[in-house]
């Protein structure tokens, strides 16, 4: 096991390392209020400071008068449970808050990553090496980390709730699941998919923990702030439902071939979301629906592409388990296109384009990688 620690803290380095050299840490350290978690921390702030991130009259005034981003609508654009378990750092100057929000997200994904390739019993040093400078030093990593954006946080709870699943830990899964509730938009699929998949595999105890879980938090923001939810779907859900920005595979499909290549981009994800059916209730249904529900989504940049790594590091395992060589090669694919093909896509256009859709390309890439390297599981026998 040290062997496997030291390969995965040298791909961490390196990782690190990069975002160093390249500035990126410097970057984020010197933009606290204009970082997307500046716009995160917004909520929770004016919520702690007896005002209301949910009512449109007052929220745009709120923000501008704490000098952080611009929010990207008339109200907070979280749920509201995020407002109201973001609170204690609310409560936080900002760049306190962005400090401690950063080092957990890091840590957590960190963590995470590792206990997930233990869990499956990865024995392959390289592939620790190569799975944790993706994680901190591909192109969405990097995006991820100095945006200051939720999707390191949401990768290491994803992450956990893989390895509880293999181990067993049905109930500790699903409460890891919730995590996805940080970002549903991203999760329409996966989440009642996953819920039915375990199921139907007699893991009734991860279904009950998710659904408990997410009423919970229902019962409790709405608690707090009995309007948000009508304001939230008003004002966020509704209005921000898809956007000709996004980093997906219709919208770098439309940028390269106009409506034609929208209408291809659907087709190719409607197959996508076969596949996933074609899993049934075998095992790598979850790695596959993770992945094809990120593809799915609507509303979804650049930095969210990191939670690929999670379904990424399932099919490793799970290839491992029969094939050390077939391990590596994925692993290698992933880093191939989180790496090097989403930084080469990234410079394509650029930030100053306004757009970074033909990272798309590279999202829907790894979701192929992903069913393609399970596709023979599909019809393994449920223990």
């Amino acid at each position: 096991m040290l062997l496997r620690i030291a390969a995965y803290g040298i791909g961490l380095a390196a990782g690190l390392g990069l975002l160093l050299t390249f500035g990126f840490v410097e970057l984020w350290s010197t933009s606290f209020f204009t970082t997307d978690f500046s716009a995160i921390w917004a909520g929770p702030h004016i919520l702690v400071t007896g005002g209301d991130p949910y009512d449109p009259s007052t929220f745009r005034q709120a923000v501008a008068a704490l000098g952080v981003q611009p929010p990207a609508a008339a109200v907070y654009i979280y749920p509201g449970w995020v407002a109201v378990l973001l609170a204690p750092l609310g409560a936080l100057g900002l760049p306190t808050a962005s400090v401690i929000w950063t080092a957990l997200g890091v840590l957590a994904a960190t963590i995470g990553l590792f206990a997930l390739l233990e869990a499956y019993g990865v024995r392959q040093p390289i592939v620790h090496t190569s799975l944790a400078f993706t994680l901190v030093g591909s192109e969405p990593g990097i995006t991820a980390f100095y945006s200051g954006q939720t999707d390191l946080l949401v990768t290491g709870g994803l992450a956990l709730m893989a390895a509880w699943l293999v181990r067993g830990r049905d109930g500790s899964a699903g409460l890891a699941a919730a995590v996805m509730l940080i970002k549903p938009q991203h999760f329409v699929l996966a989440l009642p998919a996953l819920a039915v998949v375990a199921a139907l595999r007699h893991k009734r105890r991860f279904a009950y923990a998710i659904a408990g879980v997410s009423l919970a938090l229902v019962a409790l923001s709405t608690l707090v702030l009995p309007h948000w939810p009508a304001a939230w779907l008003e004002h966020v859900a509704m209005t921000r439902a898809s956007d000709a920005r996004a980093a997906n595979l219709p919208t770098a499909l439309f940028d390269m071939f106009g409506p034609a290549g929208r209408a291809a981009g659907y087709l190719v994800l409607a197959a996508s979301v076969a596949a996933a059916v074609a899993f049934g209730r075998s095992r790598a249904a979850v790695p596959v629906w993770l992945a094809v529900s990120m593809s799915v989504s609507p509303y979804v940049w650049v930095y969210d592409h990191i939670v690929g790594i999670v379904p990424l590091a399932m099919a490793v395992g799970m290839n491992g388990e029969r094939s050390g060589r077939a391990a590596t090669a994925i692993a290698a694919g992933g880093l191939l296109i989180m790496a090097v093909a989403a930084t080469l896509l990234h410079g394509i256009r650029g930030e100053g384009g306004g757009s970074l859709s033909l990272n798309g390309l590279a999202q829907f890439a790894l979701t192929a990688l992903v069913i393609a390297s399970l596709w023979h599981f599909r019809r393994e026998p449920v223990a």
